[in-house]
């Protein structure tokens, strides 16, 4: 109950004024990465080592398992393509840790493994991503969640101006019995080294994700 707690604090505290929500930066820069959502809530720290690599802090509260992920995490960069009016970005992910149980059921502490793909392509006016993540949690169930987001600028900011994106996500869980596909609306703000996200999805249930890079 105090990791949650604490998750849900950070989420709460560090709202504050990133460019992109990208999992490596640049050498020797760390990132945070906070996000809430009806499933889970989640943090990510990482220090990016080298152009290609990062690598960090996982912890992740699921909602649904009642159950909490601590672990350390690698994200890669296996391509990046740079054009004169646009960008794309294909990249790898891998935690593993422990999960530990939330509830009052009492079960025992289980290894916990992630893997995850992700790629974007953007523009300064239009946005596309797609991303699959794969959480294997033992007794505490397995996940499988694929997500994409198509998104639209109102207008093209100048470098260090605040940048505004409205974005639609889709979202696929194929372990569901039902319930598989959903959608969700954000608004994307983002100035300097701050991004914050917000939203709501097809349930009502809000959407929160925070991003700073230092």
């Amino acid at each position: 109950m105090f990791r949650k707690l604490t998750s849900l604090a950070l989420l709460a505290a560090l709202i504050a004024p990133a460019s992109q929500a990208r999992p490596v930066s640049y050498p020797e820069g760390w990132t945070l990465m906070l996000r809430h959502d009806a499933e889970a809530n989640s943090a990510h720290v990482h220090y990016t080592t080298d152009p290609r690599h990062s690598i960090g802090l996982r912890l992740r509260y699921d909602r649904e398992a009642e159950a909490f992920f601590t672990g350390a995490q690698i994200n890669r960069l296996f391509k990046r393509w740079n054009e004169v009016d646009s960008q794309a970005n294909f990249y790898g992910h891998i935690a593993v840790g422990q999960v530990s149980d939330q509830s009052a059921l009492g079960r025992g502490d289980e290894l916990g493994l992630y893997a995850g793909l992700s790629a974007d392509w953007e523009t300064r006016r239009y946005f596309i991503s797609g991303a699959i993540d794969h959480w294997e949690q033992g007794d505490f169930g397995t996940k499988t969640r694929l997500h994409n987001r198509l998104g639209v600028a109102p207008y093209v900011a100048n470098t260090g101006a605040l940048h505004t994106w409205f974005m639609l996500e889709s979202h696929y869980r194929p372990d569901r019995d039902e319930d598989k596909f959903g959608a969700t609306a954000l608004v994307r703000f983002f100035k300097g080294p701050g991004l914050l996200e917000l939203g709501v999805d097809n349930d009502g249930a809000p959407v929160l994700n925070y991003i700073h890079r230092f």
